[in-house]
């Protein structure tokens, strides 16, 4: 088992534009600690880590902590609200990747290719922080309005652990935010989804992520 603490600081110059400035990193043996932010901005930061075990080959390893760096880079501002992940993988997963919110564990299906599984890994982080996080709540009754959804629409099917395989996947508002989260954080999604996404729900995550 192995992880890295890096932590990103970053400041969105556009959310249409999906644009980021890294402002900053250190990269510490013990954590990571910020220095030097705009005002508001915690002159240090823990970072949560990313947990990777023996399932996952040295290639989806790299791609999958360098992909960490980025999510971390825009909702680093959230870092104190949602705690370590961990990473597997798996041959014979029925859906793309999964999220178990009691082991903070996400297992990714394997082999995929490098834009598959990026937009696997942020889909499921995105529910890390849905599920570990109590001030994602905050977020939940703009991103409705603007996804253009009725304020009392259920954010998950039964309020249940995430199911990738329900019928109705795309109609659901906390997969949305997921995919939104993937294009918050590449810019878009490389893969095809049914999900709708809306501008103006990407820009609501953004501003929530950056602590606004």
């Amino acid at each position: 088992m192995s992880w890295r603490t890096a932590c990103y600081g970053g400041r969105r110059r556009s959310v249409i534009g999906n644009a980021l400035m890294l402002i900053g990193i250190v990269v510490l043996a013990s954590g990571a600690t910020l220095s030097g932010w705009p005002s508001g901005v915690p002159a240090s930061l823990q970072c949560p880590r990313l947990i990777v075990d023996g399932t996952v080959a040295s290639d989806f390893k790299a791609l999958a902590l360098e992909t960490w760096d980025r999510f971390l880079a825009v909702f680093w501002a959230r870092c104190d609200c949602f705690g370590d992940v961990r990473l597997r993988a798996s041959g014979t997963l029925d859906s793309r990747a999964g999220y178990d919110p009691d082991s903070a564990m996400v297992t990714v299906r394997v082999p995929g290719t490098a834009a598959m599984l990026r937009g696997a890994l942020i889909h499921e982080w995105a529910h890390h922080v849905e599920f570990q996080c109590e001030e994602h709540q905050e977020l939940r009754p703009a991103f409705l309005a603007a996804q253009g959804l009725p304020p009392d629409t259920p954010w998950r099917a039964d309020d249940a652990p995430v199911s990738r395989s329900a019928g109705d996947w795309a109609d659901i508002p906390s997969e949305q935010c997921a995919e939104a989260a993937i294009e918050l954080v590449l810019g878009e999604r490389p893969i095809s989804t049914p999900v709708r996404v809306t501008r103006e729900a990407i820009s609501v995550i953004a501003e929530w992520a950056a602590g606004d």
